[in-house]
């Protein structure tokens, strides 16, 4: 199930604010009814919320229902925002709060190889503007300790480039209203921040599990899957496990059962990274069960070879105890 628009900004919301849900929820609803602002007649509904979180949660929604492709307000205002977004970006470009690659490697002196090695393993970002590339300035000062700096940046990889600037700049919730960047020195603050910059990051890519009755090698889409689970695990995070932590942490889940008893199912895994239309298939595995023994065959999966293998039921006797327990084997025939 895509995520909408309405769950993407109520989960980023969140991640900022301690807000009850009912009063982000009403937010939510009420901005993108009304081209993503708060209407005045109700802005004393919210008279504890500031001004300037008003704003910050009206972009928010905004470029929640962007990414998640939904366009509420008609072909016009989507173009109208896209154009909003242009133009802010050319402004930071104005003010030096993006630059060129170039003075990017005088400030840090670094050669364009070195640089090329930070780019790639996302120490450091880029940001388009009109089809150049530019690199946020904060990423190079040096009242900052540049080494942590870099390292949250690598574990916020998976969001787009803008969306990775605002979180490093903005107040959060979650770091009691303080900026990422400016807990760069404390070391305990430092380990709450990489905490926090991992959980913000795994809420742009969704793992999803789904379980189809009998044997195939694409999925169905003639029948429903008779089980999914999904949850925001970072993509970067092996297959196989990101498969497990989505059967385990029950993030979502459908249906809730009782669920059939079949002894032959294929499990489909599949990623999903916010604002894209389609999700990327990862793994396609036949299970087939017989008495004590488990088939296992894999059709496909990124990395690994087309294989089959027995493993024990066990206890394992349910449907999804049978899918966790083949997920279990993989992992650790991954390892070995």
């Amino acid at each position: 199930m895509a995520d909408t628009g309405w769950d993407i900004a109520m989960r980023r919301i969140d991640a900022k604010y301690d807000l009850p849900q009912f009063v982000a929820s009403s937010l939510v609803r009420k901005m993108a009814a009304n081209d993503f602002r708060l209407p005045a007649e109700d802005r004393a509904k919210y008279q504890m919320l500031p001004d300037e979180v008003v704003s910050r949660i009206e972009k928010i929604v905004r470029e929640a229902y962007l990414d998640a492709g939904e366009d509420v307000g008609g072909a016009a205002l989507r173009e109208h925002l896209w154009q909003q977004a242009r133009l802010a970006r050319r402004a930071m470009i104005a003010t030096g709060d993006l630059i060129t690659p170039a003075d990017f490697r005088r400030q840090i002196g670094v050669s364009e190889t070195q640089l090329a090695a930070l780019i790639a393993d996302g120490s450091v970002f880029i940001v388009e503007v009109d089809g150049d590339s530019y690199i946020p300035a904060l990423l190079a000062h040096t009242a900052h300790n540049r080494e942590r700096l870099q390292t949250i940046c690598r574990i916020i990889v998976p969001a787009p480039p803008m969306s990775r600037l605002d979180f490093l700049t903005s107040q959060q919730g979650s770091l009691s209203e303080r900026r990422p960047f400016e807990m760069l020195d404390d070391a305990r603050d430092f380990s709450l921040l990489r905490r926090t910059a991992a959980a913000w990051a795994a809420e742009w890519s969704r793992t999803s599990v789904k379980i189809y009755e009998g044997v195939h090698e694409t999925e169905p889409g003639d029948v429903p899957p008779i089980y999914t689970a999904s949850a925001e695990i970072d993509p970067r995070r092996p297959l196989w496990e990101r498969a497990s932590e989505a059967l385990h942490l029950h993030g979502y889940q459908w249906p809730l059962g009782p669920y059939p008893d079949v002894r032959s199912f294929t499990l489909f895994v599949e990623r999903r990274t916010a604002g894209d239309a389609m999700p990327t298939p990862d793994a396609c595995v036949q299970i087939v069960v017989h008495g004590e023994d488990i088939g296992i065959r894999i059709v496909a999966a990124p990395g690994t070879t087309l294989m089959s293998s027995t493993t024990r039921a066990g206890n394992h006797k349910s449907l999804i105890d049978i899918a966790k327990r083949v997920i279990a084997h993989l992992i650790h025939a991954k390892r070995t």
